[in-house]
């Protein structure tokens, strides 16, 4: 049996540029044949345009700051700031509420952040350094603790919970969560939960891997049971650009392993336009049905 005879293929609304509204880059998507999307960044939403895409057909995965909340936050689970943590953990479980309305067998939420970000400089958040080398150990049992919470819901709503590895280039270094295997192993013997799991971003391991000098097999290998899905982009291990995967890149061996068959692929790179998106999705999907 090839990889897509299992095998869905997602297609993130952030693909794409510009802002659009959420029932414009579902129509898009699917007049190019797209029917498995992933809600997250790059459209605009309200409470019409949800309940119509409810009602064309598709697949749907709910990803992290999805739907958005009317006013702008940044989500962080392992936030020092009450008021901050309480807005992540409602959005959260108002996240959960929404993948069940809509059949998604998920929702996934980005991993903490050791403090919170000053500002988004146009390619990633930028952090204040931590205050004390314990804040790292403070943030991990926010964490944890609001993890307990969310894994404890999502099991009541009988939907996954997975947590996406987080990006750590040099900038980054010291101020974010859950960026190795051994911190997710760690996380995972804490809640003990067949809800949970690990969605695995390529481009962030990449990138993580580089900085901080560990193994990409190796991160792979020890949390095989644990990845549930996978974000699908590459990079050159220095900075998060989001390039689509070339014939030569290191994520179609990953894509291939036998044990990741049936697991839902959310395609994340970034195109100029429809067109390159199109011709990419045909290009793994004709791929991953190679032997």
């Amino acid at each position: 049996m090839s990889h897509t005879d299992s095998q869905s293929i997602f297609v993130s609304t952030n693909c794409i540029p510009g802002l659009q509204s959420i029932s414009s880059r579902v129509s898009m998507y699917q007049n190019c044949g797209f029917n498995a999307i992933e809600l997250g960044g790059g459209i605009t939403v309200d409470d019409s345009s949800l309940s119509q895409i409810t009602r064309t057909g598709a697949k749907f995965l709910i990803h992290n700051y999805f739907p958005p909340p009317q006013e702008t936050f940044v989500l962080n689970l392992a936030s020092e700031n009450n008021d901050i943590l309480k807005r992540s953990l409602d959005m959260v479980s108002n996240a959960i509420d929404f993948a069940v309305h809509i059949g998604a067998p998920f929702y996934s939420v980005h991993a903490g952040f050791i403090t919170d970000p000053e500002f988004f400089d146009g390619t990633s958040f930028v952090f204040p350094s931590p205050r004390s080398p314990d804040q790292a150990d403070c943030a991990v049992s926010r964490f944890t603790t609001a993890m307990k919470t969310v894994v404890d819901y999502a099991e009541r709503r009988g939907i996954g919970i997975l947590i996406e590895n987080n990006v750590c280039s040099e900038q980054l270094r010291g101020k974010l969560l859950l960026q190795t295997a051994e911190e997710f192993l760690s996380l995972f013997s804490v809640l003990q939960s067949s809800h949970l799991g690990l969605l695995l971003d390529t481009g962030h391991l990449n990138v993580s891997a580089h900085t901080l000098g560990f193994d990409r097999a190796s991160f792979i290998d020890k949390m095989v049971p644990y990845i549930k899905a996978m974000h699908i982009h590459d990079n050159n291990g220095i900075a998060d650009t989001h390039q689509p995967i070339e014939p030569s890149s290191w994520v179609l061996e990953i894509l291939r392993r036998p044990e990741f068959a049936a697991l839902p692929l959310v395609i994340e790179a970034k195109f100029d336009n429809m067109a390159q998106l199109c011709r990419h999705v045909e290009w793994l999907r004709n791929e991953l049905q190679r032997k």
